[in-house]
Parts: structure tokens; sequence; C-alpha cells
């Protein structure tokens, strides 16, 4: 389990570092802040397992900061200090959700006391509202950034995964960060301090994946001069990796199922069961469940992967967080390249937001490390990027649809468009789509197009076509 995160709220500068190092002292990571809005602030950007807070602060005071902790981020343990202490302000504090209320000066050995008895057992996954409140921010989190309200949710997510001892499959395309994720979740867990072991299943042939989990005894099959132990004993009270796992065969996933089952296993080639205490973590960048459907993946194994599910979105949908990942990635590899300075001017920016990013987080760091390699400036300009990515706008007489739409919605968009290409002269558009005049009377109609109106001009409104105010139909 992570150590506990305690924040002090004092604006006693001395009291908050003594209070701050006392916390420390004791084993948990603890830092301080001097008012109630900069906690809320801390609150917005990571979570707390316990805050200790003054009743009189500047601005807003401690009962009502713990009254918006407590709405906020309700499994976060709170204890009220003051040198003001009245029975009035402690029923009030309690009622407001503090747990303690405890007088000045603070006996350091009560205080360590009740602390380590709120945090005896703190919970792995603790709620916060706050971390999604201000989408415009960004947000860090076990060495990923974003600021997508679709990555705060797999944030979020991760989180209540790395609470419960259980299997996790996560689907994302390749190169949108399924590892990191998986890192993510094994830190934060109980297993913290067990090893993470990774296995590309994909990157294995065949014949050799049972050995690569299970290991194998000397002279089980051709090549195997000596016994070898496999991924589930290496990663033994900690956490396996398994990546691409839509690449097994099926008499491998019989044996992973039966593993996850019964919690043991027999090396290849050996006829002695072993125990495996291990969590699984599952990735794919294929849809399992249609593997299933098609009958590519045996059902019950993935079932038994289900349990707890993660979609990482691809970057093409997520636009909003190009822009950061691209600054931090500048950073990084600024660092590495000894141009610290490094950045990523606007129409850089541009050209970058406006790709399709077929190969997600992965491709955007290329991208940025090949840039900053070969800049000569303190900025990364747009002719350091890759040539694909300076392709020409689409032309307008093309029609772009994206998959999904509706026959309807393109029927109206081709008619449109084509209108507008004629100058809404009918007879012409009629022509060039190879349909009759009074067809597109009819569907300027339907979609509610009024004569002598271009599609992307202003309607008429009522009054102004009672009076005469719409011009005639171009015919």
């Amino acid at each position: 389990m992570a150590t506990a995160k305690i924040l002090v709220v004092d604006d006693d500068g001395h009291l908050n570092d003594v209070l701050v190092e006392l916390m420390r002292g004791a084993g948990y990571e603890a830092e301080g802040v001097l008012s109630a809005e900069s906690a809320l602030e801390r609150f917005r950007q990571t979570t707390f397992h316990l805050v200790l807070c003054d009743l009189q602060l500047p601005g807003r005071n401690g009962i009502s900061l713990i009254r918006a902790l407590r709405e906020a981020c309700p499994a976060t343990q709170m204890i009220l200090i003051t040198g003001h202490g009245t029975i009035r302000a402690a029923v009030t504090a309690l009622k407001r959700g503090a747990v303690e209320f405890m007088l000045k000066p603070v006996k350091p050995k009560r205080l360590l006391a009740v602390v380590r008895a709120l945090l005896a057992d703190p919970p792995a996954y603790l709620p916060n509202r706050l971390l999604a409140a201000d989408l415009g921010e960004t947000r860090s989190f076990d060495g990923m950034v974003a600021r997508s309200r679709s990555m705060l949710s797999v944030f979020e997510r991760i989180q209540l995964a790395a609470s419960a001892d259980t299997t996790v499959l996560i689907i994302g395309e390749s190169g949108t960060g399924k590892e990191l994720v998986a890192r993510s979740i094994h830190q934060r867990s109980s297993r913290a301090n067990g090893p993470f072991v990774a296995l590309h299943t994909g990157a294995i042939p065949q014949g050799l994946i049972a050995s690569e989990l299970f290991g194998h005894e000397k002279g089980a099959f051709t090549g195997a001069a000596e016994r070898k132990p496999g991924k589930f004993e290496l990663a033994e009270n900690g956490t396996l990796f398994l990546d691409e796992i839509s690449t097994m065969d099926e008499q491998t996933q019989i044996g992973l199922l039966r593993v996850l089952e019964s919690f043991r296993f027999t090396r290849v080639g050996g006829r002695r069961e072993r125990g495996a205490n291990v969590r699984v973590l599952a990735a794919s960048n294929r849809d399992l469940e249609a593997m299933v459907a098609a009958g590519e993946f045996r059902e019950d194994l993935f079932f038994r992967l289900n349990i707890f599910s993660l979609n990482l979105p691809p970057l093409r949908e997520r636009p909003e967080d190009i822009a950061v990942l691209g600054s931090e990635f500048a950073r990084e590899f600024g660092q590495k390249y000894a141009k610290p300075q490094i950045s990523i001017p606007a129409e850089t920016q541009r050209i970058l937001s406006q790709y399709a990013w077929p190969g997600n987080v992965r491709e955007l760091r290329n991208v940025v490390e090949q840039a900053v390699l070969l800049s000569r400036g303190a900025s990364v300009e747009p002719h350091l990027l890759p040539q694909m990515m300076h392709k020409e706008a689409p032309r307008e007489d093309v029609l772009r649809i994206p998959i999904g739409t509706t026959m309807s919605a393109i029927e109206k968009e081709v008619i449109l468009r084509t209108l507008a290409a004629h100058k809404g002269n009918k007879t012409a558009t009629a022509e060039a789509l190879g349909i009759s005049r009074r067809s597109i009377y009819n569907k300027l109609a339907e979609y509610g197009i009024h004569e002598g109106v271009l599609p992307g001009e202003a309607q008429p409104t009522a009054a102004a076509a009672a009076a005469g105010g719409g011009s005639q139909p171009r015919r």
C-alpha cells in the first residue's frame, strides 16, 4: 500500500513546518499550506488521506474548509486544531465532518496517536470530485498527463482497480499507454512492494509462450538445456502484466485460465504443482468480445479476465491532450539533449493538433523527440515535423464521411454541398446528382431550406418572408 498522504493547513508558518516534519518523521507523506484556498487548490491536483486544519484561517475558516472537503472527498479524514477552543466550535466542527477536535498547544504524542488510529487502514482509493472540477488544468498522474475528461475518468478507474486485488483487462489501441496504466495500478495496490513483471505475448513464438509463463524443466523440449522459472514464479507476491493477450494460442489460454481459477500451475515438462500468489493484469489492442463472438478467443477466459475493465481512448478522441503531451515531451527531451528551454510554438501546435495520430501517444512522443533532437534553436519549428504531417487541407469539392454516419445524413450533406457548388441552381444540381428537379425541391423542404437561401446562409424569419424580404428562388 502506498504511503498515506497528509495535508497540514495552518497560517502559522512555524507551526505548519513543525507539524509537517512531525508527520514525515512518523513515516507519512506530508506537506503544508497556509490558507483554505491553497488547500482546495492542492485537492484539485491530488488527494490526501488526512487533513490537519487550523480553525482560524485567513479568509475561509477551518470549519468551512472541512465542510467543502467532506462533500468533495468523503473518505478523507479531518482533524481540526485550534487555540480558540470552545464547546460550540468543537460541536460545529464535528457536525461539519471533523473526526477529531484538538486544542493548541498540540501534544505531539497525542496527535500522532490520533493520526495513527485514523490511518491504521487507509483506503487505496479516495474519491475526489475536485480533481475533475476544472478541466482547463493539466493533471499529472503517475507519469501520465492529461486534461481531457476521458483521461481523468481513466485516472479514477486506475484508483478503483488498485483498491481491489482482482484481474483487470485493459483495452486500447497500440501506443495508448496500456503498460503505463498497468504499472500505475501495481504501484497503487497492496502489491506495490512486490515485483512487476511484464510479458508481451505477441513477441513470443506460439510454441514458447507456455514456457515463458509457467517455466520449464530441463529437457522438457529441444533446446531446454536447463530448468527455467516462468513469469508466474518471477512475479510471486506481485503483479504479472500480459500485453496483447489476444495473440495467445488456445492451449496456452486453457493453461492461463486454470491458473486464474486455481492459482496453481505446473512447469512445462514438470509434474509438481506450484502455487501462484500473483495478480494478473491483461491488455489487448483488439476487441476481445468480438474475438469471442468470432470463435477466436475463449469465452471462459474472457469472462475471467474481464472482472474489471479499463478502456483507454485513442489520442484522436482527446485532442485537448495533444498540446499538453507535446509540451511535456518537449520538456523531457529538452533535458535529455541539453536543450532545457525548448518550446513548441503555436503553428507547430496547430499542425500537431490536426494530425490523426494512428500511433497514438507513442507516435507523438517519437515525433517530438526527433524534432527536439533536430532543432538548432529554442523552439520546435514546423519544418522539423515529419513530411506526412504537412498535408494540404482537403479540397472543398471532396466530402469526407466519418464511419458510422447515417445514410440520411450522408444524403443531406451530398445534396446541400452539391447545391452550394452550383450556387443554388437546382436544375444543375439535379443533373449532377442524376435525380429529378422535383426531388431536389422535396428534399430541401424536408431539410427546412427556404427558397433563395443557399446552404450555410441565414434562414429568413417568418416576418421577413411575409413582407417579401426573401429573395426569388434561383432556377
